[in-house]
């Protein structure tokens, strides 16, 4: 589910904003700078959606009801905002994006964690805000709940958490949608980025170069490299996952509700495919390798939900996630080089937040200064 794009830009041509990285919020950068009316071009060493964001997840979970921080408000602010931007995006490319405010249902195994929901779920009706359509997320916690006959008995001694927030999106259908939304208006440029310069030159492997005004790294955990080499140590690194598409001999209701047990994911998508994760892993060798660690997460989901049990196993996939020393995204100038914007990390958030990303990175690219959590400006997370 690719876009075609025009030719490689020729040698020589300069642009308002060159874009490093075709993930969401590289992509999401390139269509706010359509939007803009700036000169962009998006460079890739691979087809879009090719590392994290290409994989097969897509949970959109807010984090627990509590007087939010700035970037939980952020967070918030995204999960509220992105229905309409998916909207936009399928209305403009016919691409349907899988999005769906499903719910998400937490089996409750011990009496303490009960108790912690229950808490939770009380404040959720005070400090959670109106959704888009007028209603109110609701979380309730219960000896039953919908869907809970997915649930293997012996996962739920003490119940069920159930939320009516939480939502689910196919990413790659999201990615393929914002490629071809930008697709004809904005240059693509496929080739591997090997340093950037505070003129705005960028060098490419094997020689060539393209020259911009303003430069925005976008590529995920790779953006601390290219940070680093240019003299701004940014704190952050990669965060590998490996997770699964299942095909369940019973197709479920596209309505199901997220299953999260842990770090256990089981997410059913509408195309009748069942998403499984996922592992988080600090040291790996391989980017895109799966190995025991993920049958062991397999095994984990088929225990939580026995419908699994028999279900063809359809692809393994594994990516590296950025993330940033903080956790939180970063997205601004790199300290002393106003030309070089980070637009990265957002750790386990980044399909909520990357169309507000993309959004705040073009606007400083365009001389602006937008509104945004003091933590997320990228001189807060220097290595020291």
């Amino acid at each position: 589910m690719t876009a075609s794009y025009p030719a490689p830009p020729v040698a020589g041509q300069h642009f308002d904003v060159a874009i490093v990285g075709a993930g969401v919020v590289g992509l999401w950068c390139a269509r706010e700078a359509m939007r803009a009316g700036l000169k962009a071009v998006v460079i890739e060493r691979n087809e879009p959606g090719a590392g994290a964001s290409g994989g097969v997840i897509g949970a959109l979970m807010p984090n627990r009801p509590v007087e939010a921080s700035a970037k939980q408000g952020f967070q918030l602010d995204g999960l509220l905002s992105l229905p309409a931007a998916v909207a936009a995006l399928e209305a403009e490319t016919g691409i349907a994006c899988g999005y769906r405010r499903c719910g998400r249902l937490v089996p409750l195994r011990e009496e303490d964690t009960r108790i912690r929901h229950a808490a939770w779920a009380t404040d959720a009706e005070r400090l959670w805000p109106a959704l888009p359509d007028g209603e109110r997320a609701s979380w309730g916690v219960s000896d039953d709940a919908p869907f809970a006959s997915l649930v293997a008995p012996d996962a739920a001694p003490f119940g069920f958490s159930h939320d009516t927030f939480s939502a689910r999106i196919r990413p790659r259908a999201y990615v393929a949608a914002l490629a071809a939304s930008i697709a004809g208006h904005v240059a693509f440029m496929r080739a591997t980025v090997l340093e950037v310069q505070a003129d705005g030159r960028i060098d490419l492997e094997g020689g060539g170069t393209v020259v911009a005004g303003r430069i925005i790294l976008a590529n995920g955990f790779l953006s601390f490299g290219l940070a680093n080499r240019f003299g701004v140590p940014v704190d952050g690194d990669g965060v590998k996952g490996q997770s699964a598409l299942l095909r369940p001999r019973t197709p479920f209701d596209p309505a199901t509700p997220i299953l999260f047990d842990g770090s256990i994911y089981v997410i059913a998508h509408d195309d009748g495919m069942v998403a499984v994760g996922s592992t988080s892993e600090t040291a790996w060798e391989e980017t895109t390798s799966t190995d025991d660690r993920l049958n062991i997460v397999i095994g984990k989901a088929q225990a939580l939900c026995p419908a699994l049990l028999e279900a063809e196993i359809v692809e393994r996939w594994a990516g590296v996630r950025p993330r940033s020393a903080t956790r939180s995204p970063l997205v601004g100038p790199l300290p002393g080089a106003e030309r070089l914007i980070l637009a990265t990390g957002g750790y386990k958030i980044t399909l909520a937040i990357a169309h507000m990303m993309g959004k705040a990175a073009v606007e400083y690219a365009s001389g602006g200064v937008p509104m945004l959590p003091a933590g997320f400006d990228p001189a807060t997370c220097l290595k020291r």
